[in-house]
């Protein structure tokens, strides 16, 4: 998002720049021709899955803010049968103070034939609150994923009882802290084998702030209204309760206008860090030191600012190995007029702005990226990025656009890149089907294999309410792996596990973790392309107390479960 004092520059340069350049660039006349045998890796399958979330939380039309951030979206196998469920968080409250049964969350089981039910009504987990994101983690090792929602208002936490229902124990946990929560994510940063809970908070609204642009009509304003806080980390104390250590840790040193969060050894010393997007400030790299504390190191890592010095407006997280050097890259969403920012990491430590030359600079410029995430949609062993777009300041409406009044200006499409493998990245359009080529208001995005079939698929939630789910539906010419690291003694799922994969002469890593994207929990599964190779040549993890243990030649297309002390040192 932007200042209110930017709003009509912007506005000035979406009619003359983005109208040509990005209202258009998805239409279908004007994808590029489809290259010898391409076909679309997405299909729209949310009709006939039984998603029937639909839900309008602009409805008051008054441009309440948090309208127009929310919201996120979650894959988890809550009942854990071994497939994908799905959890929508709803942003949306009654203006009178009455909390409708229609602005809850949902909760979907997926069944055998692929479809979801809402089961939500007797879950227990449709919170009522006005909801931002979504985490997911077994807290109470039970071997079953809990749900943490953070509000707009007082977040909320939910055990799974494993038996189909959840109970909300958000008082004694501590967990309800009443401010405007954004993403979050489980962790266990100080490895005692318990989750801990990292939460990014937004800023300080006045509800009743209003605001109009600069042809005098209702906006929704820009973060630079209201001061920035401080972001909330939790230490699972083991029985039941968590205690807010952001004080004692540091994390509460500094303020910021907190958006996306990832988890990632940022310093490389075998200790989790926390990566913050700020929306118009410097990002925040939280590095871990002794004792369970952090300190900011974001402008020493040169993860801080873009390669001219300047703060961004971010938005959405995407982590993972780019560029095959076995380190992680980070993927960061911004505004439009700034582009996303690629930084990769560097052989001898910290990061270096690789957006210029990338591709994925001048392509994103003119759009408003929140969720993100790296998959290998054609099964070749790279990553490749995708972006979910919705502007945040209202631009001419593209012809044909479907949706109504009020959110057919915030409209864009969506970009999935194709990873070229020298550092390099196209835009894949010919691949991509209606993923891209339908204008929503994209802002949560969750990756999983939803049908267990070795790719993955995608989760979208759009800030006017509705949800998309796209099944990878690209004919199948390549092989693949896919692992779940989990506890030996609660079958919990092990994050910060690091996977590797020795194949035709690379290693690929891929790391467990749901934590990704803009407000949403992605599968925790390590899922790798193999190209055309049958087999591989080894299979390493790194278990989150820095052990290491190999598997061997585990056999291809098929979904392993490892668990620490069966491999060999």
């Amino acid at each position: 998002m932007i200042g209110l004092m930017r709003s009509g520059e912007i506005s000035r340069r979406l009619a003359t720049l983005l109208a040509p350049a990005t209202l258009a660039a998805c239409a279908p006349a004007e994808l590029p021709p489809r290259s010898s045998g391409a076909a679309a890796a997405f299909l729209d399958v949310t009709a006939e899955s039984g998603l029937d979330f639909d839900f309008d939380r602009a409805a008051h039309g008054d441009y309440f803010m948090p309208d127009s951030m929310a919201a996120g979206c979650a894959l988890l196998d809550f009942d854990v049968d071994g497939d994908l469920d799905v959890y929508i968080v709803n942003g949306y409250w009654s203006r009178d103070g009455g909390r409708p049964v229609n602005g809850a969350n949902r909760l979907y089981r997926q069944g055998p034939d692929g479809r979801f039910v809402d089961v939500t009504a007797g879950s227990g987990s449709g919170d009522l609150g006005y909801g931002m994101g979504v985490a997911v983690g077994d807290i109470d090792n039970d071997g079953d994923p809990d749900l943490f929602v953070s509000n707009y208002g007082a977040d909320a936490l939910y055990r799974n009882e494993g038996d189909g229902r959840f109970s909300d124990v958000t008082a004694e946990s501590g967990l309800g802290d009443t401010g405007w929560g954004a993403s979050a994510g489980f962790l266990d940063y100080d490895a005692d084998g318990r989750l801990d809970l990292f939460v990014t908070r937004y800023l300080e609204l006045d509800p009743s702030l209003r605001t109009v642009d600069s042809a005098g009509r209702p906006e929704y304003p820009g973060p630079t209204c209201c001061a920035g806080v401080t972001d909330l980390l939790y230490r699972n104390l083991g029985d039941g309760r968590f205690a807010d250590v952001s004080v004692a840790s540091g994390i509460a040193a500094v303020t910021g206008r907190g958006l996306g969060t990832a988890f990632v050894d940022l310093d490389r010393d075998g200790r989790i860090d926390i990566y913050v997007a700020n929306d118009g400030e410097a990002n925040r790299a939280w590095v871990q030191r002794d004792g369970g504390t952090f300190v900011d190191r974001a402008t020493e890592l040169g993860i801080a600012l873009n390669v001219h010095g300047g703060a961004e407006a971010g938005m959405g997280i995407a982590v993972g190995d780019l560029h095959g050097r076995g380190s992680l890259d980070l993927l960061v969403t911004h505004l439009s007029q700034e582009s996303n920012t690629l930084y990769r990491a560097e052989s001898g430590g910290g990061f270096s702005d690789a957006t210029l030359g990338s591709g994925l600079g001048a392509s994103s410029v003119d759009f408003t990226g929140f969720g993100a995430t790296l998959l290998d949609v054609d099964l070749d062993g790279l990553l490749d990025p995708l972006v979910i777009n919705g502007r945040v300041l209202r631009a001419p409406v593209r012809d044909g656009n479907r949706l109504g009044a009020h959110w057919a200006p915030y409209a864009e499409a969506n970009l999935l890149y194709a990873n070229e493998g020298d550092g390099r990245f196209r835009l894949a359009l010919e691949t991509c089907g209606t993923l891209c080529s339908e204008v929503e208001v994209g802002r949560g995005l969750a990756a999983g294999d939803i049908d267990n079939d070795g790719d993955l698929d995608v989760l979208l939630s759009n800030g006017n309410g509705t949800v998309r789910l796209y099944r990878n539906v690209r004919p199948r010419d390549a092989h693949w792996i896919a692992v779940r690291a989990v506890d030996a003694a609660s079958g919990r799922d092990l994050y910060g596990s690091v996977v590797r994969v020795a194949v035709g002469g690379r290693t690929l890593r891929r790391d467990v973790t749901p934590v990704h994207s803009y407000l949403s929990s992605a599968d925790p599964r390590a899922y790798f392309g193999l190209g055309d190779a049958g087999s591989i040549d080894g299979l390493d993890v790194t278990w989150p107390d820095g052990t290491t243990e190999r598997f061997g030649a585990l056999g291809v297309d098929a979904i392993h479960l490892l668990r620490p002390g069966e491999g060999q040192p």
